[in-house]
């Protein structure tokens, strides 16, 4: 049964988890992970011929596809910190973001924030994830290592922001909230901005 919040002794066991996870799991170098993606994503722009902004979108899919794979064969590991509380994402996100990046991930990311729907101008309850630090983004230069006036629907550094969306959507379906969760990167450090920043919206499914 799915509880409606999470318990100080389940969030208590997240956090000892967590810790136990990341010392047992193998660790790739964030720098080695920058030149992989920058690498792919040039294979990509070679095969669409030129074309960079398909090959982020399609790069990116790919990457989220293989996500949210892991994800699914993670998941009796991790559904104990399942609820069916939007606010205890936050804590989600941050234990997945430690087991993924390590103990130092928040030099790259910001806290996780839930906005309820009520603080929105939407009215949509929304997950804002801010990226002081861009671990895909450092050391390229606009125009030059990218062109990035060719982006499409996805901005370069987007990949680990829809990854996490991803885990998001499946803890949605797996507790039963009726929600289709889309992310939009909304500033971007190779864009001009002096941080990245995604949101994810909480869009009510259509009740058919």
């Amino acid at each position: 049964m799915v509880q409606k919040n999470l318990s100080f002794l389940r969030k208590l066991l997240g956090k000892l988890g967590k810790h136990y996870y990341w010392s047992k799991s193998r660790k790739m170098n964030l720098w080695m992970l920058s030149s992989m993606a920058y690498a792919v994503t040039k294979k990509y722009e070679e095969i669409y011929e030129g074309d960079t902004g398909f090959a982020v979108d399609t790069f990116t899919t790919h990457f989220v596809n293989g996500a949210r794979s892991i994800m699914f064969e993670m998941q009796d590991r991790i559904r104990l910190l399942y609820s069916k509380s939007l606010k205890d994402l936050e804590f989600l996100a941050q234990t997945a973001l430690f087991v993924i990046l390590g103990p130092d991930w928040n030099k790259f990311l910001s806290e996780p924030t839930f906005i309820p729907a009520e603080k929105t101008k939407e009215g949509i309850p929304q997950f804002r994830i801010t990226i002081p630090v861009c671990a895909l983004c450092t050391g390229l230069r606009p125009g030059i290592d990218f062109n990035t006036a060719k982006l499409r629907r996805h901005t370069y550094g987007e990949l680990l922001a829809a990854a996490l969306a991803s885990l998001l959507q499946a803890v949605q379906d797996y507790v039963g909230n009726d929600y289709n969760l889309e992310i939009k990167e909304t500033k971007c450090i190779l864009l001009g901005d002096s941080q990245g920043e995604a949101i994810v919206y909480f869009y009510p499914k259509e009740k058919k």
